[in-house]
Parts: structure tokens; C-alpha cells; sequence
């Protein structure tokens, strides 16, 4: 799994990137002074966005070639520290991703969670493995903002994956449902090629 991701970046196939960031993540989260765990965080500019609330903000992702891409595209200088997992540390903002296998870490404690391509992007078989290393890391009860997929993988499969609202709830029972909308035209083309007609974005937020 963690060969397939870090090809994906090193061909450029990351039509999971929000180049402009997530409108959802805008419009729902809450949290401020918070330290805010970030799995699977690619290059995404969510990251400076949670920053700027007032956040201290801790990524983590596989590919050293998408932090790079991270901080060369927001013009931010960084250094690299020796962590658990090698430490990307901005200079100007509260901002630092860690590089590696996300299963590796231990000692990390955050008290919020921010999903937005992290749970989606993992098989079946992984995220519960996934949703119990996240609150391992977590210092409970912790804020939490996760948005998943809906469609019908009949029709076609991930990543990213759908996850039912069933399964999620069963990882994280406090979430509620606080919007929803048809996202298809911002899935992957072949989602559509393949003959995919809907696909709902949730949004889910502890209370």
C-alpha cells in the first residue's frame, strides 16, 4: 500500500489534491488553540488553513516528494529535525509534517483531528486498524472534523473508498452529521467513465 501512494505522487496522479483547499473544513470546523493531528496530509492547503485559526497543526505523510511540494508551493522555509519519524518543521508557522508510515508512530499526543483524505483513501481491510492508531494518538475527548464518500462501489471502486455511515460511526460513535452534498464532479474521471451517478461528501463533527 504504501508503495502504490508514494507512485502515485512520484507520477503526479493526485487528483485527490484541493488545490484551493477544502470548503467544507471552512465552513465547519470549530476548533482554536488547538494541536491538530493530520494523517495523510499530501500537500494539502488545509494545513496552513488550520494554522492560521490559531493551531498548531501536525501532519503526516508518506511522501517526502508532497511535503516538499508543500512548502515550495506556500513559500514557507523549513528545516528537517530527527522525531519518531523525520520532523518537516516550518519556520514561520505553527506547522510541521512528519514523513513516514503513519502505523509507526507512538509518542505523538494531539487534541484534534482533521480527515478529510485520510480514512477514504485507505481499504477496508486498514481503517480500523487506521481509526484505532488515530485515537491512540489522540488525547480523548478530542474535537474532530472527518469527511467521507458515499457511492455505490458496485459500480466502481477506490480509492478513494466509500465508507458508510455505519462503519464511521462505529469508529468514532460521538460524530454527528452536520452536512452533505453531491460531489461527483470533483471525483476521479473513471468514477464517471465507468458510469457512477452520485457521490455524496459528508461531513461529520464531534458535537
Amino acid at each position: 500500500m504504501n508503495e502504490f501512494w508514494i507512485e502515485r505522487w512520484q507520477a503526479g496522479r493526485t487528483g485527490w489534491h484541493e488545490p484551493a483547499g477544502s470548503a467544507s473544513l471552512r465552513k465547519h470546523w470549530r476548533g482554536k488553540g488547538r494541536r491538530v493531528l493530520v494523517p495523510l496530509c499530501g500537500k494539502s492547503l488545509d494545513l496552513v488553513w488550520l494554522a492560521d485559526q490559531g493551531n498548531e497543526v501536525i501532519g503526516v505523510e508518506l511522501s517526502a516528494l508532497a511535503i516538499r511540494a508543500f512548502f515550495a508551493e506556500q513559500n514557507l522555509e523549513f528545516t528537517v529535525a530527527d522525531d519518531e519519524l523525520p520532523a518537516y518543521q516550518a519556520l514561520d508557522k505553527p506547522i510541521t509534517i512528519l514523513c513516514g508510515d503513519y502505523f509507526e508512530l507512538t509518542s505523538l499526543r494531539c487534541d484534534a483531528h482533521y480527515d478529510r483524505g485520510a480514512l477514504v483513501a485507505l481499504p477496508a481491510k486498514l481503517r480500523a486498524r487506521y481509526a484505532a492508531q488515530t485515537n491512540a494518538l489522540l488525547e480523548l475527548p478530542a474535537e474532530r472534523l472527518v469527511i467521507t464518500l458515499e457511492y455505490d462501489q458496485n459500480i466502481v471502486d477506490g480509492p478513494p473508498y466509500s465508507v458508510s455511515a455505519d462503519e464511521l460511526l462505529g469508529y468514532w460513535p460521538e460524530l454527528q452529521s452536520v452536512d452533505a452534498y453531491e460531489d461527483l464532479a470533483n471525483g476521479p474521471p473513471h468514477f464517471r467513465d465507468a458510469g457512477l451517478t452520485t457521490m455524496v461528501e459528508k461531513i461529520w463533527r464531534t458535537p
